[in-house]
């Protein structure tokens, strides 16, 4: 019989602790955009960037494994479904860029580009390249997001007070479907919010690059809350085995953003155009330090901390890594976003950790209230005892 506590009811201090982050971050955040006007709108895109690739990452996560029916992350489903909880704060917090598109991104306004040619890359790429449409495909992607995490969530709580065996067809199905309008519209987020900073520049892989980099992080998150609750006294049947499963695919996905990131690189290296080269330019010269950090802190390091086979088994030495890994993944947004827009530097500005504390805050606050009340495992999932036996049998 399943022992876990089934409700809940905790995480008061983490509402209020994430809502005045959010009050300071915000509070700085419009004092710093009176003051460097800019800058701020570029220090949101960053810190939201990285929100949006957790959530729509951990909503992947959670449709692979209902395609997939896979027991063992059934144990630790409703920390997946939290995450995606948070969707909707997104499209709110959506709103700061609508209102900063003509100040955020060049090609608003392809007669102040000051290169001719650039110019008219950019004046070719406007019917792709245009307010309208870009308006209109961000409400496809959050219509996306939002309705499958909707039906996949309501699903899920309408089974803890029934069984919910009649609903595995539906899970499957509707994730198996929606998979690649999920991850389309995650690619097509990154082209649209990051790629467009530097308007002159494209990559067919920069969008698997956002979306190698957010799932990795969704991965890590999941270590984190898992491990948080387990120490306020939830998910005690979490084991040892959920944590190696989890740190195994830490290690494939840190190796997977990794080869992604060589050969968008390398591709680019080798053809040597100006225009493709404009993205590396400062990320080379001025921003070398950032980039030498994310190629370390992205891979090097959390490549070799995860080799050993009990650092992925035990939760106390696999939470720090995760922590790591989503820490660095705000540094690879940082490293996206500002050398397109201020490339003399500063390489990081007071104003991007306040955007950080603040989309951060929010993000905790309203996670973690969605979460309350409500059980803390799928109490009625059939699956249930045999992903708590998960490596014991």
């Amino acid at each position: 019989m399943n022992t876990e506590p089934s409700i809940f009811t905790g995480g008061g201090r983490l509402v209020v602790g994430g809502f005045l982050a959010f009050v300071v971050g915000a509070i700085a955040l419009v004092v710093g955009g009176v003051a460097h006007g800019r800058d701020a709108f570029y220090a949101y895109l960053s810190a939201y960037a990285w929100l949006v690739s957790l959530l729509v990452g951990g909503l992947i996560f959670l449709m692979i494994v209902h395609a997939m029916d896979a027991k063992w992350p059934v144990a630790l489903r409703r920390v997946v479904e939290g995450v995606t909880g948070v969707l909707p704060l997104a499209v709110i917090g959506f709103i700061p860029i609508a209102v900063g598109v003509t100040t955020i991104y060049p090609w608003t306004s392809p007669s102040a580009i000051h290169d001719h040619e650039v110019q008219h890359l950019v004046e070719h790429k406007l019917p792709y390249l245009n307010t309208s449409s870009f308006f209109v495909r961000a409400f496809l992607y959050f219509g996306v997001w939002l309705g499958i995490s909707y039906f996949l969530r309501r699903w899920s709580l309408r089974g803890d007070w029934a069984p919910a065996a009649t609903d595995k067809p539906r899970f499957r199905a509707l994730s198996a479907l929606g998979l690649p309008p999920v991850a389309l519209a995650f690619t097509f987020a990154g082209v649209d919010w990051l790629m467009s900073l530097t308007p002159a520049w494209y990559s067919t892989m920069f969008g698997v690059y956002w979306f190698a980099g957010g799932f990795l992080g969704a991965l890590a998150l999941l270590v984190l809350a898992t491990y948080g609750l387990q120490r306020a006294g939830m998910l005690t049947r979490v084991g040892s085995s959920h944590y190696y499963a989890l740190g195994r695919l830490l290690l494939a996905f840190t190796i997977f953003w990794a080869y992604i990131a060589y050969f968008q690189f390398f591709l680019i290296w080798i053809t040597n155009k100006p225009h493709e080269a404009s993205f590396y330019a400062p990320r080379m010269r001025e921003f070398a330090p950032l980039s030498i950090l994310v190629a370390a802190g992205r891979f090097v390091i959390p490549f070799f901390a995860l080799l050993p086979y009990r650092v992925k088994q035990q939760p106390s030495t696999l939470a720090p890594i995760a922590l790591w890994i989503l820490v660095m993944h705000w540094v690879d947004m940082e490293w996206l976003v500002m050398p397109s827009v201020r490339p003399e530097g500063p390489i990081v500005h007071w104003l991007d950790v306040a955007a950080l504390v603040c989309v951060g805050g929010a993000a905790l606050a309203f996670g973690t209230f969605r979460l309350r009340g409500r059980p803390i495992v799928p109490k009625n999932d059939p699956s249930l005892e045999t992903a708590f036996r998960y490596g014991s049998v």
